[in-house]
């Protein structure tokens, strides 16, 4: 189970860091407005994602929800850059920051880093 979840970790880490680079290669930058957050209840607390509106080259207006946790730095009204790719505005936008992209990438192939060697220890130890 271990290194299921480590390789699906490991998928959804490569799969942002594709992203990532293509907005930084081909992506437009626009001025992104916080309107609100939403609020996740877990077990372990309270989980909020800022939810960022923001007008395309177009004139389109669009909305979506941050695809990390925490709002420190983004009060509700605070202007936030966004990028996002021509054509698929909504489904590949993301908050320019660039601790924002690292974080992103860094804490999910870590995480699948983690439970893959977790999980070929166990195959290999027969555990």
């Amino acid at each position: 189970m271990s290194l299921l979840a480590g390789l699906t970790a490991l998928g959804f880490g490569t799969h942002e860091a594709v992203v990532q680079y293509r907005l930084g290669r081909e992506g437009i930058r626009v001025q992104g407005l916080v309107v609100r957050h939403r609020v996740n209840f877990g077990k372990d607390g309270p989980v909020h994602f800022a939810i960022v509106e923001f007008v395309d080259v177009q004139g389109s207006r669009h909305t979506f929800q941050s695809g990390s946790s925490g709002v420190r730095g983004l009060p509700v009204g605070g202007g936030v850059p966004v990028r996002y790719l021509p054509g698929n505005a909504p489904k590949s936008a993301r908050i320019d920051l660039a601790r924002r992209r690292v974080k992103d990438v860094a804490f999910s192939l870590a995480l699948g880093t983690l439970f893959s060697a977790i999980g070929i220890w166990m195959l290999a130890s027969g555990r």
